[in-house]
């Protein structure tokens, strides 16, 4: 990490930490010294002291040459998911959802140009992929995604597409598939889209009294199980019944910490 970009009111060692916190991802979730060093930009001692102070805390736990998270950092999301009144005033119509379609149901929220899954409810199917609370994807890759982001003003969008990403050709939307969808949840309130991976999903934005998008909330399904027509003939009704509803329980007027 380059110090001189530091902020004053910023302390470096926090920031640290938390960079060697974040690198333990989904696919990777044993980690060597050297591995953490890299993934955190850290040199080998200062990731050394960090990983050692985390092991201390029983915030990681260490097999061999290898670091694992421990599940006590489970502590520090917990407390900010406790503070949500949405993903609770949610979960029972979600619940309702997965059981009527017997399929999975999730919510999220967008962070910067991310979609942040706070409630999930699965279903006894096997799914390609599940989702699990706090996790992210990229917004523009999901329909829960583009949901979320047809809520942002157009010069937001612009930036948006205009920033150039690091990564895989996945990770780069298409501006005229996106626009076209942001476009279609605005008129219409609700979007399908379609996976390489077969995945097929539903999705709608829920809002607060002011008419600002405070999340989303989708289905998802096998594409060979469930057709495009079944989504918007059958399911959809039921979702935006249950965005409905879920509006209209959502307290009024009130700074949450559920706002993204």
């Amino acid at each position: 990490m380059d110090e001189d970009r530091a902020e004053p009111e910023v302390l470096a060692s926090v920031e640290r930490g938390l960079a060697v916190l974040k690198a333990f991802q989904p696919g990777q979730a044993a980690m060597t010294l050297s591995e953490v060093a890299k993934a955190s930009d850290l040199d080998r001692a200062s990731a050394r002291r960090f990983l050692h102070t985390l092991l201390a805390r029983d915030y990681l736990r260490a097999d061999g040459q290898q670091f694992r998270l421990h599940p006590s950092v489970l502590e520090l999301g917990n407390a900010y998911l406790e503070t949500l009144r949405l993903p609770r005033i949610a979960l029972p119509h979600l619940r309702n959802l997965s059981a009527r379609f017997n399929e999975p149901v999730s919510m999220a929220v967008l962070d910067g140009d991310q979609a942040v899954h706070v409630a999930h409810v699965p279903s006894k199917r096997l799914m390609a992929a599940n989702a699990t609370i706090g996790s992210t994807t990229p917004a523009h890759r999901t329909a829960l995604g583009r949901a979320l982001l047809a809520g942002k003003p157009d010069a937001w969008l612009d930036g948006y597409l205009a920033a150039g990403r690091a990564g895989t050709p996945d990770d780069q939307p298409d501006a005229g598939t996106l626009r076209a969808d942001i476009a279609r949840v605005r008129r219409s309130g609700w979007l399908t889209t379609g996976s390489e991976a077969g995945v097929r999903s539903i999705a709608a934005p829920v809002h607060d009294a002011t008419c600002g998008t405070i999340a989303a909330i989708g289905i998802s399904s096998h594409a060979d199980r469930v057709p495009e027509s079944t989504l918007v003939d059958t399911v959809r009704p039921a979702l935006l019944e249950a965005v409905q509803q879920i509006q209209q329980a959502y307290p009024r007027g009130e700074n949450d910490a559920d706002r993204p």
